[in-house]
């Protein structure tokens, strides 16, 4: 089966005066219809800018993509001029935005923002528009008698799903979820996943679902690529990476994970600081940080090799 979207050794970089931040360098994900894709990682190791790029969304004052490809159902992403973008985004691939207070319009209804969706990509009228509206907030368990209330009347948890709606109006081939939960306490959170789960398989979309969560990567991801300063060191499915991590770094953040079974008094820790990214160490990105680290790790970055079972891991430690 192909994949249905196509990263390969991506990079960019943002641009502010003189400075250089190497935001992706050589990313590489693929991710299958119908899946549902986990991309976990620190705040700062690109899960975003990965997503903007694969809507061409970089903001262009500042960001570039200065190598790779991106193939969307055999298509590339980056030879597709901006006019042809405008039809594929919100009707092939959706995003929900990690904070829905920003990404929605304070000045227009929700029913207004929701509608525009279909008449931005579809030849109806407005009262039509309207009905699907208060359809898909139905769906997303918003009653249709507040379609005409505004984003600051809603809570968190109501803004996300109202996202969520918008997202999902056209039935997207893949939908991206940028930390979609974050800022929603962990009653709520729980409520939106559930939400987002059965609204995948009702409609057998693809899900990037992007978080620095491992708890939500668990409850609903199938596989998942774990990155670290803009680089991807571990791929696989979920069930293999959290019971066999094979990357130093993968063990670090299962380690740091509470667990009520196993009573520690402290719980273990990465040593050091993330990646600078503007001052990228060489070889590999994580060696500073990585007790097992070698001459090797210093000089060569590891590429990413299979393990079996569609696992993969960039380490020299592993190729032995």
């Amino acid at each position: 089966m192909e994949p249905l979207l196509a990263i390969k050794n991506l990079h960019a970089e943002y641009r502010s005066g003189s400075s250089i931040s190497y935001a992706l360098n050589g990313v590489n994900i693929e991710i299958m219809p119908h899946e549902v894709f986990g991309l976990v990682g620190e705040t700062g190791a690109g899960k975003t800018t990965t997503a903007l790029c694969t809507l061409n969304l970089l903001p262009k004052d500042v960001g570039r993509i200065t190598q790779g490809s991106i193939t969307f159902k055999g298509r590339s992403i980056l030879d597709t001029p901006e006019r042809g973008m405008i039809g594929i985004r919100g009707k092939e691939i959706a995003m929900i935005f990690q904070n829905p207070l920003s990404s929605l319009n304070p000045v227009f209804t929700v029913g207004e923002q929701i509608s525009l969706v279909f008449r931005a990509h579809e030849r109806i009228s407005k009262k039509e528009a309207e009905a699907r509206t208060e359809e898909l907030l139905k769906m997303v368990g918003i009653l249709p008698d507040r379609i005409n209330d505004y984003p600051h009347q809603f809570s968190g948890g109501m803004r996300q799903r109202v996202g969520i709606a918008a997202a999902l109006a056209l039935n997207p081939d893949l939908l991206i979820a940028d930390e979609p939960t974050t800022a929603l306490d962990v009653t709520i959170q729980a409520q939106i996943l559930e939400l987002m789960k059965e609204l995948q398989n009702k409609r057998s979309s693809s899900l990037l679902m992007i978080t620095h969560n491992l708890g939500i990567i668990a409850e609903i991801c199938q596989r998942l690529a774990v990155m670290y300063a803009g680089a991807i060191l571990e791929v696989g499915q979920v069930r293999d990476v959290f019971t066999n991590p094979a990357h130093p770094y993968t063990v670090g953040l299962m380690g740091a994970i509470p667990d009520l079974e196993n009573k520690r008094e402290t719980l273990s820790y990465i040593p050091g600081n993330v990646a600078n990214s503007q001052m990228l160490p060489s070889g590999c990105k994580f060696h500073p940080r990585c007790q097992h680290c070698m001459d090797i790790c210093v000089r060569e970055a590891p590429p990413l090799k299979d393990l079996g079972n569609g696992h993969s891991v960039a380490c020299w430690k592993c190729e032995g």
